[in-house]
């Protein structure tokens, strides 16, 4: 089976964080090694962030990241037992699979020491979505495509329409 790159966080309760944080962690890395996970980068994200909305009567929530690997067989059994075990103190968790491509950079992000979320390393390239229809024709722009006066507009061509039934159709007497 595949060995995939998973990224997930997990949004505890704060209050048990604080009177038992080692075991809670303890028991998370755990979880992963039980079920043949190679764990990567494990790190706090934030320790005391607003939630948008109440969870379990809290307001806020510690987060916690784990980047690992995993055979992409087992990550549902490991889902199943975060449900069943630790719906406690876990107030909700996200799990993501990381792109081969993009796996190595996103691990040296996660591995610095600045609690910044991984993804955030990639709003510093242009995209296509970024541009604007001010920078559309501007040479200036990063993504700018000259047009070519030789190739021809694309147009859709309209469907062939169906042919009209004959409205006197003669009944056999």
């Amino acid at each position: 089976m595949p060995i995939e790159l998973y990224e997930t966080m997990f949004a505890i309760d704060s209050n048990r964080m604080a009177t038992d944080a080692d075991s809670i962690k303890e028991s998370l890395r755990m979880l992963l090694v039980k079920h043949g996970g190679e764990i990567l980068v494990n790190k706090t994200w934030s320790e005391s962030q607003k939630l948008a909305y109440p969870i379990n009567k809290q307001r806020k929530g510690y987060y916690h990241i784990f980047y690992y690997k995993l055979e992409s067989t087992k990550q549902k059994a490991i889902e199943d037992e975060i449900r069943l075990t630790m719906s406690d103190f876990m107030l909700r968790h996200m799990t993501s699979n990381i792109d081969y491509r993009y796996a190595e950079v996103m691990l040296h992000i996660a591995r610095e020491e600045s609690n910044q979320f991984a993804l955030r390393g990639y709003h510093d390239e242009p995209s296509p979505t970024d541009m604007t229809p001010a920078t559309i024709n501007d040479p200036s722009a990063a993504n700018y495509v000259p047009p070519d006066e030789n190739r021809p507009v694309p147009t859709l061509a309209a469907p062939p329409r169906r042919p009209r039934r004959d409205a006197a159709i003669e009944k056999p007497e």
